[in-house]
């Protein structure tokens, strides 16, 4: 039973679907007509209309055109190919970059905690010096004055 209902289902389907393109193609059809039906009087009428328009171009004119459009090409192609040179230098700088960020050995947390308490403390130790610099400079200065 389950094979005649699919049977029939897809047969019924198969109509409509017959039925939709039959309709489409119709309206494919008056559309054609009306474009047929256009007057050509009119058609001709805006062909004479452009004809009868003066466009006097000069041959320098025209060879200047056409030198500007033979311009314009080459400078997009040499722009084009050095696109292309530098998307090729990316791709190779980021091969290079990614292979030596692999060649990088991190420091470990308290290696960096370490290093960072070295540098705070000889800061200090400067600071310091050039402190005692100072007051050693104030007393030398206040003797002689």
């Amino acid at each position: 039973m389950a094979k005649k209902k699919t049977v029939k289902d897809a047969e019924i389907t198969e109509e409509k679907v017959k039925k939709i393109k039959g309709k489409k193609q119709e309206e494919v059809e008056e559309i054609e007509e009306e474009v047929n039906d256009l007057d050509e009087e009119e058609i001709i009428e805006s062909d004479e209309d452009f004809e009868s328009e003066d466009v006097d171009f000069d041959e320098e004119e025209t060879e200047k055109i056409e030198e500007d459009e033979e311009v314009e090409e080459s400078k997009s192609s040499k722009k084009e190919k050095k696109d292309k040179k530098e998307k090729d230098s990316d791709k190779k700088n980021e091969s290079t970059l990614s292979k030596e960020m692999k060649k990088v050995v991190w420091p470990k947390v308290s290696e960096v905690v370490k290093y960072t308490f070295a540098v705070l403390i000889f800061c200090l130790v400067l600071a310091l010096f050039f402190e005692g610099l100072e007051l050693l400079m104030a007393v030398v200065k206040g003797l002689f004055v």
